[in-house]
């Protein structure tokens, strides 16, 4: 995961494009006096062609630094910024591409996978965080009592076994492990699962990221969601991002709200 560290800035290359997937995160800097001023804005795959070329890659074109579509910040004299990976703002609805029935009684471990941002920092201070993909908001349960989240969706991946690179090398996905109980008398369909990043870290290897393991409870009532303690990691791995908010009972009460409206038990 070498992109996630401190880069200089691109003062000799023009418009420095990361690569992710099938996006890209443009970074370039312009001059203001005697400071600089560090621009960004990502570029997803239905982007359509600007007016101003990067030199680096053909094809790919870009509008000035002036356009509106660049998020423009001050840097002064800082020599670089920083790219990490971030959970989105709002809480994530994974959608399994493959939804199936959970027997009562019954506990099933596996992974679920959902997509990171770009966090761009400099001198410790945010420039910009950017979705790797066009985000979409839904509206669960009613106008009045539904909770907005981020879509995304993903497959369930039924194992007990440590993630490795070989199930998910995309550097912009983070692993989930997750424990499914259902403790209700019938069978639950299990289609969605919500996942509030802003609680949770990130931990890295190599091209593995992934958080703590998460315990959905599936009851005559609802669903509620709460952490279920660390999950193995990889060798070597490390902590390169951490919960921006702590409390684990609001963590519980926010997603046993959502699921409240989003499941019919």
């Amino acid at each position: 995961m070498t992109i996630w560290k401190h880069w200089t800035l691109p003062k000799n290359e023009g418009t420095r494009l990361h690569e992710l997937g099938t996006s890209k995160i443009c970074v370039a800097v312009d001059t203001a006096g005697e400071g600089d001023i560090l621009a960004a804005m990502p570029i997803y795959p239905s982007t359509a062609a600007g007016t101003r070329t990067t030199g680096k890659k053909p094809g790919i074109s870009l509008p000035p630094l002036t356009d509106s579509a660049w998020t423009r910040f001050y840097i002064g004299t800082d020599d670089g910024y920083k790219l990490s990976p971030a959970y989105p703002p709002l809480p994530v609805c994974v959608h399994l591409r493959e939804s199936f029935f959970l027997p009562p009684g019954t506990t099933l471990e596996g992974w679920i996978f959902s997509r990171i941002q770009v966090r761009i920092t400099a001198n410790e201070a945010e420039v910009a965080s950017f979705p790797l993909q066009r985000p979409f908001k839904t509206l669960y349960g009613t106008p009045d009592a539904g909770v907005v989240c981020r879509y995304d969706e993903a497959e369930f991946l039924a194992s007990r076994e440590p993630i490795v690179s070989s199930f998910n090398a995309h550097p912009g996905y983070v692993a989930h492990p997750v424990r499914l109980r259902n403790t209700s008398s019938d069978p639950v369909l299990v289609s969605d699962l919500c996942i509030y990043g802003e609680q949770l870290s990130i931990f890295g290897v190599e091209s593995i990221m992934q958080s703590e393991r998460l315990l959905f409870i599936f009851s005559s009532s609802g669903v509620r969601m709460s952490l279920d303690g660390q999950a193995p990691l990889p060798p070597g791995a490390t902590t390169i991002a951490r919960p921006l908010v702590s409390g684990e009972e609001r963590f519980i009460v926010r997603s046993f709200e959502l699921f409240k409206t989003m499941t019919r038990i």
